[in-house]
């Protein structure tokens, strides 16, 4: 019995080392599949970090049913390597700042491939402004209300001294209650703590930039909409 698994055990290294062997010779997929998720031809803004806003892939032919995943970027992007061939492409279910459709595309992959996502956000954040003078300051922004049955549940002014910024990843974030905001121009006041004003200044002083972008949440949303990023001078 002794050599019988002796042997056993030999043989399965030995197919291993083979297995291991044929997948060293596989090709890397080589074809680009990037895109946009926009409405009416803009991109729709979203939180970066985490990893948080998907998209799911799917190729067809293929009984694997698990999807390819693929990232969203802050400003709507994104970009996956693949194989040529033909793939469906959907939402990740309940996961954006925008009415839940999981209508398949119908995607060709062949060399670089670029398709548009359209998707119907909650809200649209436009014209950000933001102005700090010490410990206080204001940010401005348009909201255009794109779905007219939800509503706010709050907002966010947030601060950071990196372009990679959102409600979770910042160095300062002001939460608006829902009351102080509404459909069209808003102007809310941003007063900054000693520390946070302290902090703000040592971190400009050593990287010179200070980002700043606004979120607004849907009430039936898990996620939020957000503004594109813009610097301030301190």
């Amino acid at each position: 019995m002794k050599k019988i698994i002796i042997k056993t055990a030999a043989f399965a290294t030995l197919i291993a080392g083979l297995s291991a062997c044929g997948y060293d010779n596989f090709n890397e997929p080589e074809s680009t599949l990037k895109g946009s998720i926009q409405y009416n031809g803009q991109n729709v803004r979203v939180k970066g970090t985490g990893n948080t806003i998907q998209l799911q892939l799917y190729q067809s032919g293929y009984e694997l049913k698990s999807p390819i995943t693929i990232y969203v970027d802050q400003d709507g992007n994104f970009s996956t390597k693949l194989f040529n061939g033909d793939y469906k492409l959907v939402t990740k279910d309940k996961n954006g700042p925008w009415v839940n459709n999981r209508d398949t595309i119908e995607v060709k992959v062949k060399g670089n491939t670029s398709i548009t996502v359209n998707v119907t956000p909650y809200f649209i954040i436009s014209n950000p402004t933001c102005s700090l003078n010490g410990s206080s300051g204001s940010a401005s922004f348009n909201i255009e209300q794109v779905v007219s049955s939800t509503t706010i549940s709050y907002g966010y002014v947030i601060v950071g001294h990196t372009s990679l910024i959102d409600e979770q990843n910042n160095d300062a974030a002001f939460q608006i209650p829902a009351s102080y905001l509404h459909t069209g121009s808003n102007t809310i006041p941003v007063t900054l703590t000693s520390e946070q004003q302290s902090s703000l200044k040592a971190l400009y002083d050593r990287y010179k930039k200070i980002s700043v972008r606004m979120s607004i949440r849907s009430t039936e949303a898990s996620e939020s909409n957000y503004s594109e990023i813009i610097n301030l001078t301190l």
